[in-house]
């Protein structure tokens, strides 16, 4: 027998309509929930003329959110998205390859400006270029993001963890919204 075995039964059964109906609220306690981005410092980031600041950090599903920021005319180093990455541009811009499209025969403009959106989707490996004005942009990755070396070797494995390590050594985590479930605790080995 277990302890739920000598547990008392409850007057009413509990099934799913009733969680559904009657969730209750989650209590507020003594957190913000809300933190503008300009208390916290940038971090240099993974690329020469990159800086980001982390907003969130799933260390349980490995997913992040950053605003990234890039200096103009930099063209990233080769990298692989283990994971889908979206991309909302709120300053300046980026492009892939030379910033054009040819659909139906017609070659168009195909630049990232702000207030636009793309996926890059897991398995991409590419080197993106900032315009002459840079680049601010909300960046939510699903999974790590792999950096090459310029012969083509496996630098770096970008992941949550890491990211969360680099803002740390910064003293750039206290507004970030951290997702760790060991042990109940917020604080990183």
């Amino acid at each position: 027998m277990t302890a739920l075995d000598h547990a008392p039964a409850t007057t009413t059964p509990r099934n799913p309509l009733f969680w559904m109906t009657s969730p209750g609220n989650t209590p507020k306690g003594d957190r913000r929930d809300f933190y503008p981005s300009d208390e916290t410092e940038w971090t240099d980031w993974l690329m020469p003329g990159t800086r980001y600041k982390l907003l969130y950090c799933n260390l349980v599903s490995g997913a992040f959110t950053i605003l990234l920021q890039v200096d103009p005319n930099i063209q990233a180093t080769s990298h692989w998205h283990v994971g889908n990455l979206q991309v909302y541009i709120l300053d300046g811009g980026f492009y892939y390859y030379d910033g054009t499209v040819t659909i139906d025969g017609e070659r168009i403009e195909d630049k990232g400006t702000p207030h636009s959106f793309t996926v890059e989707t897991a398995g991409t490996i590419h080197q993106p270029f900032a315009t002459d004005t840079g680049c601010l942009m909300l960046a939510m990755f699903d999974g790590p993001i792999g950096g090459y070396t310029e012969d083509g070797q496996l630098a770096v494995m970008g992941d949550a963890r890491l990211h969360y390590y680099m803002a740390k050594d910064n003293d750039a985590v206290a507004n970030t919204q951290l997702v760790d479930y060991s042990y109940g605790s917020t604080d990183l080995q």
